[in-house]
C-alpha cells in the first residue's frame, strides 16, 4: 500500500518553506489567499501541512510571493542535502 506523503518530514519542510516565503513577501494569509482567488482557509491548510499542493498551485503561490519556482525548489532540496 502506498504511504501517504501528508505526514512526512518532506511535507513538513514544504509547508514551513511556503509559510516563510509568504512572510518574507510581507503577505498575510488573507492577502495571499485573495491573490490566489482562494479562501484564507486554503492558505492556512497548506501552511499547516494538512492540504496538499500540486506543482501548478505551488508555481502560482511562488509567483504571488515574488519567488521563482526554481528558487523555491532549490531551497526545498537544500534542506535534505
Amino acid at each position: 500500500m502506498p504511504r501517504s506523503t501528508l505526514y512526512t518530514k518532506e511535507n513538513e519542510v514544504l509547508s514551513q518553506l511556503i509559510r516563510e516565503m509568504r512572510n518574507a513577501a510581507g503577505l498575510t494569509q488573507a492577502a495571499c489567499a485573495e491573490a490566489l482567488g482562494k479562501p484564507q482557509s486554503y492558505v492556512s491548510k497548506i501552511e499547516g501541512g494538512t492540504q496538499r499542493i500540486d506543482l501548478i498551485q505551488l508555481r502560482e503561490y511562488c509567483a504571488i510571493c515574488g519567488v521563482s519556482l526554481t528558487t523555491f525548489v532549490k531551497r526545498f532540496e537544500a534542506k535534505f542535502n
